[in-house]
């Protein structure tokens, strides 16, 4: 059951960013919000996956691989609950900027045989999306943002990426900044609004922290995510609908 509730809240995230991508037009100016790369070499940090009461009931990975190829960075999420549900992401990005080139994820039930899978492949002014539900498989195809008058270096970054992209933002009081968010989940590219609104100190497994908290928002949806305040700026815990990630160890490189 754990691995079934695991699902539904993956369903309500691409649910919310649905009815955001729907709610009509948005006039935030979008930005370039990643400044620079924080992390210094290859990064390895575990996860508790926390429940609402508390109840932890999985664990995910999440590794930086800055070497993976010339100019290119992996970004890799593992996530596993004690009953072998498994929720899987590897997107390559831009070293420097975090620009998107391709994204996949893995959406596992082992018990039940089924796996789904979404892809999002960049090239050039479009990204290429494909869903695959149990070999049924949808595509669709959509323009990436472009420079306009209003918003002349357009931002743009996969949904895969959150994690990282906050990470290299400009932290600090009164942080405001908007980009544009490729779901390939639902098909859509929709804006996201990000804003620091404080600071906390936090005690997770890992240890005590003060953090900026980051506040990332869609027209329809609010998640929190707290940034370690020190350098390389790591995710100490990320609040995703019922869902919390709390720091529980970190290594160099390597599994944690």
């Amino acid at each position: 059951m754990r691995g079934r509730r695991w699902l539904v809240v993956a369903g309500l995230a691409v649910l919310a960013a649905t009815v955001a991508a729907c709610g009509g037009e948005d006039d935030a100016v979008v930005t370039k919000v990643f400044g620079a790369p924080p992390w210094t070499g290859a990064e390895a940090y575990r996860y508790n996956l926390v429940q609402k009461g508390g109840d932890v009931y999985g664990t995910c990975d999440i590794l930086t691989n800055p070497g993976f190829e010339a100019g290119k960075t992996q970004l890799v999420q593992k996530c596993v609950d004690d009953e072998g549900f498994r929720d899987e992401r590897v997107t390559v990005v831009d070293s420097q900027t975090l620009q998107p080139i391709s994204a996949v994820r893995a959406i596992i039930d082992a018990k039940k045989g089924k796996q789904t899978t979404f892809t999002s492949v960049y090239e050039g002014a479009v990204v290429k999306l494909e869903a695959n539900v149990d070999g049924k498989v949808n595509t669709a195809e959509r323009d990436l943002p472009t420079p306009t008058e209003q918003s002349p270096d357009p931002g743009y970054y996969d949904d895969e990426e959150l994690l990282w992209v906050v990470r290299g933002i400009a932290l600090g009081d009164g942080y405001e900044a908007a980009y544009k968010n490729i779901n390939a989940g639902n098909g859509r590219i929709f804006t996201v609004r990000l804003a620091v609104v404080g600071r906390e100190r936090l005690k997770v497994p890992a240890g005590e922290f003060n953090t900026w908290k980051v506040q990332v928002q869609t027209q329809s949806i609010t998640q929190y995510i707290w940034i370690d305040a020190e350098a390389p700026h790591r995710v100490v815990r990320a609040r995703i609908e019922r869902l919390t990630y709390e720091l529980a160890s970190t290594a160099a490189g390597g599994t944690p």
